[in-house]
């Protein structure tokens, strides 16, 4: 499992029941967040603002997950040369997130799965994703969510022509300059990805065409038999191609 927190405690404030979508409490209510009558102080919390989910600091931040249209993929993209056997075909993305990747990914696919395991990311992921739909965002209609760990829905699922990854980032050695406010913000929530590499294992024992992982350029690859890197100016896409027998 990867890494969790205590912070997947974080409270629902229970006003916000009567304003959400029926479907958006429904899936709240499965997913057992804990009620709040007030704010906590000082400590994460989630609240509801223009029938949405927002994501509140204890410092006083809010947090909204909003899905924006990605910029159009070109060939020279090293995204899209590691994504090239998804072009009309199913993909499932394995650590979803806020989707921002799923997004991309429909840009090419004609389905997109996007998993998310952590009951917090993704209560703001549904929030995020039925906004994009009452928006009409191009490829938000492609995109299905699902709860749970992609190390087992990925083997209950039908074999995808790609799996996509894009695990937590592992820390730079040396100091540099922080990362981006939400990224911070979901390490401090979800904790370091500590089993990567078995999603990897378990990705290449049930995925068609190929899995490609988003690495950043300072860390190591996620195994050493891959088959191409596809490097950009902080990020690289590692492609593994299927393994059908036990590693």
């Amino acid at each position: 499992m990867w890494l969790m927190t205590v912070l997947s405690e974080i409270p629902l404030l229970e006003n916000c029941i009567g304003s959400l979508s029926t479907e958006l409490v429904d899936a709240l209510v499965s997913l057992n967040l804990p009620l709040c009558s007030v704010p906590p102080v000082g400590g994460y919390f989630l609240s509801c603002e223009k029938n949405g989910l927002v994501l509140n600091t204890g410092e006083g931040e809010k947090i909204r997950p909003v899905l924006l249209k990605p910029a159009g993929l070109t060939r020279k993209q090293p995204l899209l040369r590691a994504l090239a056997p998804a072009r009309a075909g199913i993909v499932i993305d394995a650590t979803a997130g806020l989707a921002g990747d799923s997004l991309k990914l429909a840009m090419i696919a004609d389905r997109v799965i996007a998993i998310e395991r952590h009951p917090v990311v993704f209560a703001l992921l549904l929030s995020a994703m039925r906004t994009a739909r009452i928006s009409s965002l191009s490829g938000a209609e492609k995109i299905e969510v699902r709860y749970g760990d992609a190390i087992e829905l990925i083997q209950q699922l039908p074999a995808a022509d790609v799996i996509f990854m894009d695990p937590m980032f592992p820390p730079k050695r040396k100091h540099s300059a922080l990362p981006p406010k939400l990224v911070r913000i979901l390490r401090d929530i979800v904790g370091d990805d500590s089993d990567d590499e078995k999603l990897l294992r378990v990705a290449r024992q049930h995925v068609i065409r190929r899995v490609v992982v988003k690495r950043p350029l300072y860390a190591p690859t996620l195994a050493e038999d891959y088959v191409a890197l596809h490097k950009g100016k902080l990020v690289r896409y590692e492609v593994y191609l299927p393994m059908k027998t036990q590693l």
